[in-house]
């Protein structure tokens, strides 16, 4: 009798992430929303920004942060080319108030795109602050690449979480505000 040897073989998809830091509206060097022309051409950049980090670096995994502004506008980008592409989006939440002062537009272009998100995940602290950090170095950790939507103020969220992915040696890929078309 002859003893076989079996080997099993397993098929693992490495998956790979980009998640996104930006400004809040108030954050943006023009006005967010308002300014047409310059916010056209912001989102366009942005969504130039993901299909390269799709077809460029084979990222097939998105996180948002869901803040309002570079954070929504990233989600809805992703979940629009999510028609397309075979990719995913995870909503990373700071907290479960996050949306307890904003107004009710806002609110519900949250809660649809909470709807239509492939994974919520609640990344709670001990304070509102602490939670936000908490989850910009969780997308941080988490992410080979992190696109910064940047209007090159050294201070603030954007500027900690570039810093941070820098120091984990994360590939990141920046959208200056103040170069989007004027």
């Amino acid at each position: 009798m002859v003893a076989h040897n079996h080997i099993q073989c397993y098929n693992y998809i490495m998956t790979k992430t980009c998640c996104c830091t930006g400004h809040r509206p108030k954050g943006f060097p023009f006005e967010y929303g308002k300014d047409i022309k310059r916010h056209k051409e912001y989102l366009h950049a942005l969504e130039e920004k993901i299909k390269l980090v799709f077809t460029g670096y084979g990222v097939t995994s998105f996180i948002s942060g869901m803040a309002l502004g570079a954070d929504l506008d990233f989600a809805e980008i992703v979940l629009k080319l999510r028609d397309k592409y075979p990719i995913t989006l995870e909503c990373a939440i700071p907290d479960a108030n996050q949306t307890l002062k904003w107004n009710d537009k806002d609110k519900q272009r949250y809660t649809a795109l909470l709807e239509r998100a492939d994974e919520k995940n609640y990344v709670s602290g001990r304070s509102v602050a602490d939670s936000m950090l908490k989850r910009n170095r969780y997308m941080v950790d988490t992410s080979e690449i992190v696109i910064a939507i940047f209007n090159g103020i050294e201070k603030g969220g954007t500027w900690y979480t570039i810093n941070y992915a820098k120091k984990q040696n994360k590939r990141i890929e920046i959208i200056d505000l103040n170069k989007v078309d004027k």
